[in-house]
């Protein structure tokens, strides 16, 4: 009999914002070939009152309730403030939200265990509902705790108790893993398993398509931290000597704050004259974006801060190299043989590792590059690590104390 497993997580895709969280999907997705999983995702609470808008009034179209892929996905709504107004005690409107639901979701789901995305609030909110039904849970933290719980000392604490209370923390790669570990020290519960790549869905291309060789790909939601301003600075550099070179910018800007630097890179283009070398791309299908990145010459992740960095090992799977800052997760993901490292905030070493790639891009085997994707990060290997976890905490909570 498959093990009753509860997900529990704010990031998980929806009718309005399709892409949330689509990493934690495709595990739970993947799951289904070894327990037996249903996911709360609570969302946020927007009244329907006059002014706020329809960058609120999107909160209000998303579904209760569905069947994606296989899992049923429950919505409960909890009250949130703008910003990080609430965040000291978010964890306890999360938990008033999805209490109900839970409750409801037990009588016929007697779950063994609980699985929480995120150390805040997730898994601060999942160990109290572990404590009252009794059961193990497992938090996976998908962020870098540093710089984040340097700047919040409650919410540094909370985070701490839902770590000890967990029956294993799973950090996404060293980086996280490291960043976890200056706060609470080392623990034998903490283990590093990476989220996964789908590899039935990135592959390489097999219609004998050419790659367009002087196209670059950028993959990512639009927003500071992913360091684009520094991805153009190199462009502006490398257009001088390869005028060919084009940037296709994949990614949107959902959240208002986001929506800014949408706009400010676009100003950016403009003033710096490389309009026809960029392309702002936007949101895409799956489908499109493996499209592209099969006939891409590389992807390249310029980030200021990364806690693994999912989009390139999707591109190795599709049998592309990549360049990437090293950032956190990066470094468990790029070495010499898929492509190329580079420092943070550094537009001319970033121009230089693109040309190292464009240089050698004769001797990357796509083959080679998709099977190592696929031994470190694929869906199977990631998903036996995580099965194997499930059942020792299981087996560890029902064992006699003593």
């Amino acid at each position: 009999m498959r093990r009753k497993v509860l997900v529990l997580s704010r990031n998980y895709p929806n009718n309005i914002f399709p892409i949330l969280g689509l990493w934690v999907e495709r595990q739970v997705r993947h799951a289904i070939r070894y327990c037996e999983p249903k996911v709360i995702a609570p969302v946020q609470y927007a009244p329907p009152l006059p002014g706020l808008g329809e960058y609120y009034a999107r909160y209000r179209r998303i579904q209760d309730h569905e069947w994606m892929n296989g899992v049923e996905v429950f919505r409960p709504r909890y009250v949130i403030g703008p910003g990080y107004t609430t965040h000291n005690y978010e964890w306890m409107t999360y938990y008033w939200g999805v209490r109900k639901q839970v409750a409801r979701l037990r009588k016929s789901f007697p779950f063994e265990l609980i699985h929480a995305h995120y150390t805040y609030p997730d898994g601060l909110v999942a160990t109290q509902l572990g404590k009252q039904y009794g059961v193990p849970v497992i938090i996976t933290e998908q962020n870098l705790w540093r710089p984040w719980l340097d700047q919040y000392p409650t919410v540094r604490r909370h985070a701490m108790r839902a770590a000890q209370a967990s029956a294993f923390h799973v950090a996404i790669s060293n980086a996280v893993y490291d960043s976890i570990t200056h706060f609470t020290g080392p623990s034998d519960k903490l283990r590093v398993i990476p989220d996964g790549v789908d590899g039935s869905a990135f592959v390489p291309s097999s219609n004998g398509r050419q790659r367009a060789t002087d196209q670059i790909l950028f993959v990512g939601i639009v927003r500071p931290v992913k360091g684009l301003d520094i991805l153009l600075q190199a462009m502006e550099l490398l257009v001088k000597s390869r005028p060919q070179l084009k940037l296709l910018i994949v990614g949107e800007s959902f959240f208002q704050t986001y929506r800014r630097e949408y706009l400010r890179l676009q100003s950016l283009v403009e003033r710096s004259g490389i309009q026809r070398h960029i392309e702002f791309a936007g949101r895409k299908t799956d489908a499109e974006l493996v499209d592209l990145m099969q006939h891409s010459t590389m992807l390249v992740m310029p980030s200021r801060l990364e806690s693994l960095g999912m989009v390139l090992i999707e591109a190795l799977a599709c049998g592309t190299p990549v360049v990437a800052t090293r950032c956190g997760g990066p470094e468990d993901i790029v070495n010499d043989a898929v492509g190329v490292l580079v420092p943070t905030e550094n537009p001319e070493a970033l121009a230089r590792g693109i040309e190292t790639v464009l240089a050698r891009r004769a001797d990357y085997d796509p083959g080679q590059l998709r099977a190592y994707a696929l031994e470190k990060f694929g869906l199977d290997s990631v998903g036996s690590r995580l099965e194997a976890l499930y059942s020792e905490a299981i087996e560890r909570h029902r064992a006699p104390a003593g």
